[in-house]
């Protein structure tokens, strides 16, 4: 048997098993096991074994059956970082990579702002700014200090630590599972400024621990509408990571409500919404003190991204 019959033989049986994008997955079933390239698998056509093919007809069933794609095959690209993820794991989404985008730009507009007033400088950014990221976004201290609320995977804490090789950044979840991933997947890229540790959000920080940018994708799904979500989500994704509450906001308030106290002066809250809840959110964030409020859309022009200031001299 050659690799492509194998792609055949996988596209076949998704495709009755009504998935979604049945080439897509039966390409990634397949070459993925058979640690292939694409465009080398379908220009040379190699033949494969037995025992290959048994594994990614078992491989193919657990698709089948709804198992997520990301699970089966181990891992998952997120912001140029591979993910590990596996049952008991939230699996990282596109539209996260928005938040991360969006935070970077805060880290390094701040930055570039902080170092040109320090030098008085008045012109644009110099060949010199690519290095500023590592100053602090919001004091002229040189360690930006972030952190990742409901970490997961550790998708979001790992690719601004990438990022910004100067911030501390620490991430929190309740989920002994989750943290697993999260370290194994610090300990895979080699990534050394991120902390996780285990607690409701801001549970297991330090008394008084205070920080430049608060990052969240937490549970924002209603209760209620959890059954009405794919099969790939509501059979095998995490519950605690999706179930936002009645309304889907109980995250959302803890989070706000709890903030201020842990930022510093200036310091951003940037959280990723669900559908439909970018004004509710917002007022919540104008109630807890936070001023220049700010909604993000994602690419289908959803309000995906919350952004706030924490008000001078607020706190509570």
């Amino acid at each position: 048997m050659r690799i492509l019959d194998a792609v055949r033989y996988s596209l076949e049986r998704l495709e009755k098993a009504g998935v979604d994008d049945p080439l897509t997955d039966a390409e990634m079933l397949v070459f993925n096991a058979a640690r292939a390239e694409r465009l080398s698998a379908y220009i040379d056509n190699p033949e494969i074994g037995g025992g290959l093919f048994s594994k990614i007809k078992r491989l193919t069933a657990r698709r089948g059956s709804g198992e997520p794609l990301q699970y089966i095959i181990g891992h998952v690209e997120f912001c140029g970082l591979t993910i590990s993820v596996g049952k008991g794991v939230l699996i990282p989404r596109p539209e996260t990579e928005l938040l991360v985008e969006e935070a970077l730009k805060t880290a390094k507009r701040e930055a570039l702002n902080v170092k040109r007033n320090d030098s008085g400088a008045k012109d644009g950014p110099s060949s010199d700014d690519a290095g500023l990221i590592d100053f602090s976004p919001f004091t002229p201290h040189p360690s930006l200090s972030v952190l990742d609320l409901c970490t997961g995977s550790g998708c979001i804490a790992l690719a601004l630590a990438k990022k910004l090789p100067g911030a501390k950044v620490f991430g929190t979840d309740i989920s002994a599972k989750a943290l697993r991933y999260a370290r194994k997947n610090a300990a895979a890229h080699n990534i050394c400024n991120v902390t996780f540790k285990k607690g409701d959000l801001f549970g297991p920080l330090n008394k008084g621990a205070r920080f430049d940018l608060i990052v969240s994708n937490p549970p924002y799904i209603v209760t209620s509408d959890i059954d009405g979500l794919q099969r790939e989500i509501r059979q095998w994704e995490p519950k605690n990571a999706l179930d936002g509450g009645a309304d889907g906001l109980d995250f959302m308030r803890a989070i706000l409500s709890g903030a201020p106290a842990r930022l510093k002066e200036g310091g951003i809250v940037i959280l990723e919404l669900g559908y439909g809840q970018a004004d509710e959110v917002s007022e919540m964030a104008r109630q807890h003190g936070f001023g220049n409020v700010l909604v993000i859309d994602d690419f289908a022009g959803v309000g995906r991204i919350l952004k706030a200031e924490k008000a001078p001299g607020f706190s509570n």
